[in-house]
């Protein structure tokens, strides 16, 4: 620990990521060993298009993907990250996303990491996109390129989070396209979109169909958290 890092840590002192509890000063864990011994990992492996294909008769676009927990046991941390400013949250949710795909190999053979976009009447209110910050936390530890603006949202839609799941789907259909000055960075490319959540997987497709028709050659997703009814 260098003395920058050790003056950050004196004037931030290590929290975990789960509960916010203060943890030892020179951890370097990111979640309590209370909360590792209660928290839920989202199963991975799994067809996170069951909903879209077999409720909605929905086409798949996403290759792959995973997600790090099952949404209730981080719910509050995402909330904090999102709408609480507290951005500082990012740099343990990106080390614990890079410590996964590691362990998994979940980024492997990715050539760009993609962040959902908001809108820009939410980016006024809140000042950032948390799903840009994970996607460039990532960038910077693994050494993925990440392009910010690949992904454009064309519709300034409702959150999803207040919506039923056929709602969700209506909400976001067609919402995204892609900024042309980067179609020849993704043709051909393996491209992992990143956010915070998976719930129906509606927006993670819509942003995968712009970039599959667009000339990706795959589409990946990986989240931080994933919700939902097998998803």
């Amino acid at each position: 620990m260098n003395i920058a890092e050790y003056a950050i840590r004196f004037i931030y002192p290590p929290r975990c990521f789960v509960c916010g509890s203060l943890m030892d000063f020179w951890s370097e864990d990111f979640i309590c060993g209370k909360c590792m011994k209660n928290i839920s990992y989202a199963e991975n492996g799994q067809d996170y298009g069951y909903s879209l294909k077999n409720k909605f008769g929905i086409n798949i676009y996403f290759d792959y993907g995973a997600a790090v927990f099952n949404y209730r046991y981080v719910k509050k941390s995402i909330e904090r990250l999102k709408y609480n400013n507290e951005t500082y949250l990012s740099k343990a949710a990106a080390e614990i996303m890079c410590d996964f795909s590691q362990k998994t190999g979940l980024l492997n053979n990715a050539d760009i990491l993609v962040p959902v976009p908001i809108s820009k009447k939410r980016m006024k209110e809140r000042g950032y996109n948390q799903a840009f910050i994970l996607a460039d936390g990532i960038s910077k530890n693994l050494g993925i390129s990440c392009i910010k603006d690949v992904l454009i949202r064309n519709i300034d839609t409702k959150p999803q989070n207040l919506l039923g799941p056929y709602e969700r789907i209506e909400n976001v259909k067609n919402a995204f396209s892609i900024n042309n000055k980067y179609l020849k960075m993704i043709k051909n490319k393996n491209v992992v979109i990143i956010d915070d959540i998976f719930t129906t997987g509606a927006t993670i497709n819509e942003c995968a169909m712009a970039l599959k028709e667009n000339g990706a050659a795959k589409v990946g997703f990986f989240t931080l958290s994933a919700a939902g009814d097998k998803y």
